[in-house]
């Protein structure tokens, strides 16, 4: 019930939304009265009440005149399935850590009640502008600032997450001195800029992140001036950038007049990380932000933070890629960043990965491995007498899914010896258990033999 700002009935709905998510209160069990619950804790009558509507609000509860206040159900096959394929332990993909019965699709489905219920429905069933609506724009200010990220309404624009941002984003800035990147990267922006027919020029990561001396001399050696990067809550190594190096790629950014494309999907996973590119540095820095991945994943929306200058032409794009963006989506991201729910939920994204990081570390004790403490993955460099590739296969055969780092270089044909491990894709946390303890036995087994 502990946080540090915010009125006690909202503490209570993420104390609630918490223990749903944790199995300590399951489908259909009875919560106490709002005087037993009230006197339990030693506050108001109003405090609970309040508590409760908005648990109701979000799907996570139901009241019945008479009976009582239950927590609700979502969990049954024809109504629920979190993933079509269930034959597989999936550990690649970069998955929201999503279970029967999760807050995400609780508030989901009661979000959808509320728009089937609303009397301007038609006006969220047409097109809309392209860089999104001034409520929409200030709900990506709010959703921005939590990150970290100063900016007004004139500054951002309402995209479908942060892949169509990347896309849209290097249409505007491309040029055929090409792009700098990390030399393990993210895929989607490797993927955006074959797309583009842009040439990509790596740069060295090393456990802080992107190498500032090494981004000087990528700008000596040819002429590109984009960058590319991840600096908190790197994918694939889960790395946050320093303060201190962030000041650094600055000032090399500024000495070369490098113009900066900040991926901040995953930033919103780590609490209290350092100030953004975009803080830093605001007049050349993209900041491209997203709902998916932290709240929800069916919630496709993103949100672009540019330099005023760029707003005609990034709205140029957006009506070049999509034309107008889906507004019953957009409403509801501006309903849950406004009300609290995105923050509530991204807060329970956070709680879930840190408990399956707690796990991992656990059953792969003694294989090393890098990870943030709520990242949704971990980095696995292989010892060298064994092969990433050669894991991916044997795991396979035992249906696991894993990530070999090949996917994530931008240096083909040199991507590193080592594994990226999802933890967040499997179903369950016992699911996850079974797919890491497959992976460390095969870590711990002799190395096949190979064929002369």
């Amino acid at each position: 019930m502990k946080r540090s700002e915010g009125p006690l009935y909202g503490a209570l709905v993420d104390a609630l939304a918490a223990d749903i998510s944790a199995g300590k209160l399951r489908a259909g069990d009875r919560l106490p009265t709002h005087r037993e619950l009230a006197s339990t804790l030693g506050t108001s009558l109003g405090t609970v009440t309040r508590a409760y509507a908005e648990a109701e609000r979000r799907g996570l509860i139901w009241s019945q005149v008479g009976n009582g206040t239950f927590v609700r159900d979502l969990r049954e096959g024809d109504r629920y399935s979190p993933q079509l394929d269930r034959t597989r332990i999936d550990l690649g993909p970069t998955a929201v850590p999503i279970v029967p019965g999760d807050v995400g699709h609780l508030a989901l489905a009661a979000a959808l009640r509320r728009l089937g219920e609303r009397a301007d429905l038609g006006a969220l069933s047409g097109y809309q502008a392209h860089a999104g609506t001034g409520a929409q724009r200030a709900a990506g200010v709010r959703w921005l600032e939590l990150a970290g990220v100063p900016a007004t309404s004139e500054e951002v624009l309402v995209c479908g997450g942060a892949q169509h941002a990347t896309l849209m984003v290097l249409s505007l800035l491309a040029n055929p001195g090409g792009l700098l990147v990390e030399d393990v990267t993210y895929p989607g922006v490797l993927a955006a800029a074959e797309l583009l027919r842009l040439p990509t020029h790596p740069v060295v990561l090393d456990a802080e992140g992107l190498v500032p001396e090494a981004l000087a001399e990528a700008c000596r050696r040819t002429k590109a001036r984009v960058l590319y990067c991840t600096p908190t809550n790197h994918n694939p190594t889960t790395s946050v950038m320093p303060l201190k190096r962030r000041q650094a790629l600055v000032e090399v950014c500024r000495e070369f007049d490098v113009t900066v494309i900040e991926n901040g999907a995953l930033a919103p996973l780590v609490a209290k990380a350092p100030a953004p590119l975009a803080a830093l540095a605001p007049e050349r820095t993209y900041h491209l932000a997203s709902l998916s991945k932290a709240v929800l994943p069916a919630l496709r929306v993103g949100y672009i933070r540019a330099p005023v200058h760029a707003r005609l032409a990034l709205e140029q794009a957006a009506a070049a890629t999509v034309w107008s963006g889906s507004p019953l989506l957009h409403e509801l991201a501006t309903q849950w960043v406004t009300d609290g729910t995105a923050e509530s939920l991204r807060d329970a994204r956070r709680a879930e990965a840190t408990a399956r990081q707690s796990l991992a570390a656990k059953v792969l004790k003694g294989h090393p491995y890098v990870a943030h403490a709520s990242a949704y993955f971990l980095w696995m460099p292989i010892p060298e007498h064994r092969r990433a590739t050669g894991l991916v296969e044997e795991a396979a055969a035992r249906d696991v899914l894993l990530g070999p780092a090949h996917l994530f270089s931008a240096r083909p044909g040199h991507a590193p010896n080592a594994l990226r491990v999802s933890l967040g894709a499997a179903g369950s946390r016992e699911e996850l258990e079974r797919g890491l303890k497959t992976l460390a036995e095969l870590l711990s087994a002799p190395a096949p033999r190979r064929l002369a």
